[in-house]
């Protein structure tokens, strides 16, 4: 991995609000060198996709008061879980997030509470949160927050996917349960065509 400085002089855009180290592979110490930078006060546009990112990389980066005019945080495929998602949804220096992107992280229903109930993340419009490890209780706290003028743009895995749905005893008469009756039937449905 080249060093965090190097990157930054590499991907910052010219007018210092935007930084994407998409798939830089910089981890917990790059994250934690980012948020010592003194470059990056102007930034609004935070792109850190599959850094390999944990809760303290993403802790260092939402304590950092030159990340304060951050509107857009884009962290997804990280292995960040409920402990870094709380210390976003309780920074003062987040308080400007209008995107955040957390997709294929390690996030439970604690961490879609906290930002649910976030007072710090009331401009947040976008929440990307699918594909972590949340279930109904964080799903239905976010949909409960979803209001005209905060996450207005809500991406949450479908509570459909967690339903277990029984097995009524009128279903089991078509199970096969051996080897012996899957021949059986087939021979059966053989017979049946001629």
């Amino acid at each position: 991995m080249a060093s965090v400085e190097y990157l930054i002089k590499q991907f910052l855009t010219t007018d210092k609000k935007s930084l994407d180290l998409s798939n830089q592979n910089i981890g917990d110490k790059g994250a934690i060198s980012l948020s010592t930078s003194k470059n990056l006060h102007r930034l609004k546009r935070l792109i850190l996709p599959n850094n390999n990112i944990s809760d303290e990389g993403v802790t260092a980066i939402a304590n950092t008061e030159h990340f304060k005019n951050l509107t857009d945080l884009d962290i997804y495929g990280n292995v960040i879980s409920d402990d870094g998602v709380k210390a976003i949804a309780e920074s003062p220096y987040m308080s400007n997030l209008k995107k955040l992107s957390l997709y294929g992280n390690l996030v439970e229903d604690e961490g879609a509470i906290a930002i649910a109930e976030s007072q710090t993340l009331s401009k947040l419009k976008h929440l990307f949160i699918t594909s972590n490890r949340i279930r109904r209780e964080g799903i239905e706290a976010l949909q409960k927050a979803k209001c005209r003028t905060r996450l207005c743009h809500l991406h949450v895995d479908d509570l459909k996917d967690f339903y277990y749905e029984e097995v009524s005893e009128d279903d089991d008469e078509d199970l096969i349960n051996s080897w012996e009756e899957l021949k059986a039937r087939a021979a059966k449905d053989g017979d049946s065509e001629d």
